[in-house]
């Protein structure tokens, strides 16, 4: 069904549609003013022979902080940058070859974040970004 407006209940609902795309632009830049911390290329193969199959997977990773970790808190977390990449691998590991092939990665993701968050105790990272990801099997 199609409602037919007026001129006047076009525009208002155009600048109504016009604001929400700034408060988007305001919440994107909040987004990109998180602290990061890059974890580097993972580069991991899992011989998994019950299945007859060979699972490679690569990727890097950056971990998105809440807004409340600093910059400074970031570098002391540099520090555990061994353990954070040990949790990765033995998420990526206990993660089916399904979560590889899902187009948006999240449940790899959420697994990689709890792993992460389980280390630090509590929420300090509130996002995974993959880039460079590449899955094969043989």
């Amino acid at each position: 069904m199609f409602a037919i407006c007026g001129p006047s209940t076009a525009q208002a609902q155009s600048a109504a549609a016009e604001e929400t795309v700034e408060v988007d632009d305001e919440s994107m830049e909040k987004l990109m003013k998180r602290p990061t911390l890059d974890l580097g290329l993972f580069k991991v193969h899992d011989l998994r022979p019950t299945r007859n199959e060979t699972a490679k997977v690569t990727f890097a990773i950056h971990l998105a902080f809440t807004e409340g970790v600093t910059e400074k808190q970031v570098e002391q977390l540099a520090e555990w940058k061994h353990r954070l990449r040990d949790q990765i691998i033995t998420a990526v590991r206990a993660s089916y070859i399904k979560d590889f092939q899902e187009p948006s990665l999240a449940l790899l993701r959420r697994k990689i974040l709890i792993r992460v968050n389980r280390l630090f105790e509590r929420k300090v990272a509130e996002e995974v970004l993959l880039t460079e990801y590449m899955f094969r099997t043989n």
